[in-house]
């Protein structure tokens, strides 16, 4: 069953920010944007493709409860898991999702060669490393709630993704083989076999309504972070941005004029000259003056000399 899908804010936040990208004129904040954009697309894709995955096996088990996209804080430790399953005789399972452009060999430490073609390539620390800390987590979250769960950890990568081990290392896995794998993994292990067996014969293997219930525990400690694009990525009109190139130059006479005046806008000119207008914060009344001399001097209302 299905207690947590992926939160919807990522597709928000990636609609949000093609708007900007359309709307932005600084060529350093558009590749700042597009770089934003291509992150958290290849992260959804990544997390949606599993997720179906995930569902089209389990989300009819009453053996399996399915958590998709969990984020968990406690003592200062976050963890994101990109998906949670918990069953009731091997415990909770955590996948890890892969997806890339590049070409992988996974190194005997677990960490990860990425290849761009010829000349680019960079080494990914070995994902495992990551999980160990979520486990960490996730363990410090059941003991608050009186709880001990075994927690295993895999990598899964998407199926369309080019792997040139000829043999995927243990805990390594693809998104839509895992379930075989973890089921094959399980069953031909006469000492994980012999423990499920024990379990059965004490009577511990949990039932729907616990894992369920477990479930729930681990959804109500969800802590999205939602970051506000709109003032990561403000857009600025072309006078915001020469305003804001001269306040980092004369910035103690600037910021005593933002602070007294507001809708700054650029105006006709004078004589050649850039011009500015703004309105009086304290009388409300309208004026102008030069972009050189708001930029360099302080600037007193003509109406009541504030």
């Amino acid at each position: 069953m299905i207690l947590k899908e992926i939160d919807k804010q990522k597709e928000e936040d990636i609609k949000l920010l093609k708007e900007k990208l359309k709307l932005s004129k600084n060529e350093k904040q558009k590749y700042l944007i597009k770089q934003e954009i291509s992150r958290l697309e290849t992260g959804l894709t990544g997390e949606k493709e599993t997720a179906y995955f995930i569902d089209f096996n389990l989300k009819d088990s009453e053996n399996y409860v399915i958590l998709h996209d969990l984020r968990l804080e406690i003592d200062g430790l976050t963890a994101q898991i990109d998906h949670l399953l918990i069953n009731k005789a091997i415990g909770i399972i955590l996948l890890e999702t892969k997806n890339t452009k590049a070409e992988v060999t996974i190194n005997d430490d677990g960490t990860m060669l990425y290849e761009y073609g010829k000349n680019k390539s960079y080494n990914q620390a070995n994902p495992l490393e990551q999980s160990k800390r979520h486990e960490l987590v996730l363990e410090k979250i059941l003991d608050k709630y009186n709880m001990k769960l075994n927690i295993l950890s895999y990598v899964v990568f998407l199926p369309n993704v080019i792997i040139k081990n000829k043999t995927l290392p243990k805990n390594f896995l693809r998104s839509d083989t895992f379930y075989d794998s973890i089921y094959n993994e399980f069953a031909h292990s006469p000492k994980k076999v012999l423990t499920v067996a024990a379990k059965l014969i004490i009577n511990k293997i949990p039932s729907t309504k616990e894992i369920r219930n477990i479930g729930n525990i681990l959804v109500s400690e969800h802590k999205p972070v939602n970051i506000d694009y709109n003032i990561k990525y403000k857009i600025k009109n072309e006078i915001e941005e020469k305003v804001e190139e001269v306040i980092v130059e004369n910035s103690i006479y600037n910021e005593r004029n933002i602070k007294k005046f507001k809708d700054i806008k650029n105006s006709k000119k004078y004589m050649g000259n850039e011009m500015l207008s703004f309105v009086c914060i304290s009388c409300g009344k309208e004026q102008r003056k030069g972009l050189k001399t708001f930029s360099e001097k302080e600037v007193f209302c003509n109406h009541c000399k504030v």
